[in-house]
């Protein structure tokens, strides 16, 4: 990184410059690999616990919609946040939430061709046994079939296509974001069309609610 940013002078040659890039985005994508691990692995034993705090979801979102943005620009995608400014606060890990949100945006971002779109929306829900709040990222992307929904959320399954191969990943994903979602006591659903696009709704039950303080207080 420091070398990247030239801290203490220039790199000189451009192709040692296009090196020190592919490094340094070869070294995130394994710190970020052994995160999932390591993450899993305390999950699978029962030791990964929340950091649990009250917290405003939509600046959550908006914050996670502006670390994805950069790509979503680059790859020429819409990216749009059509969430509710007035949505409930939410109570608990706020880290694990916005490892949530932005790893289901990336991953949309990721699989959806240039000149496609991608939207963040949560609403509401009342009125049966689902209450609560439900949070709903939509792509126009490559999409996948209904019967390989399973194996894209069991760890190291990666559903194979001619887009998915060009981005290499390890099948970690969905699975961690899925395990993160259940520990807040919520549910993923994936709803997908191949070809069509994808629509990934993370659900977090009434009990994680919390009303938004009044302009008073």
């Amino acid at each position: 990184d420091l070398i990247q940013r030239e801290m203490f002078g220039p790199i000189g040659s451009p192709q040692y410059a296009d090196y020190i890039r592919d490094i340094y985005a070869s070294g995130n994508h394994l710190h970020d690999v052994i995160n999932d691990i390591l993450d899993l692995s305390k999950i699978e034993a029962g030791k990964l616990e929340l950091n649990e705090e009250i917290f405003d979801l939509v600046a959550v979102i908006g914050r996670c919609v502006r670390v994805v943005a950069p790509r979503a620009e680059e790859n020429g995608l819409a990216l749009v946040n059509n969430v509710d400014g007035k949505l409930p606060h939410v109570r608990g890990d706020e880290r694990k939430i916005k490892q949530i949100l932005i790893n289901l945006l990336g991953n949309a971002v990721k699989f959806t061709e240039r000149g496609g779109r991608v939207s963040i929306d949560a609403a509401l829900r009342t009125g049966g046994e689902d209450d609560g709040i439900a949070i709903v990222i939509t792509d126009s992307g490559i999409g996948m079939a209904p019967e390989d929904i399973p194996c894209a959320l069991m760890p190291f399954g990666q559903i194979d296509s001619a887009l998915s191969r060009r981005h290499e990943g390890t099948g970690l994903g969905l699975p961690l974001t899925n395990s993160l979602i259940e520990l807040h006591g919520g549910r993923l659903e994936i709803e997908s069309t191949l070809g069509e696009g994808t629509a990934v709704t993370v659900f977090l039950p009434q009990a994680r609610l919390v009303a938004r303080p009044s302009a008073a207080e």
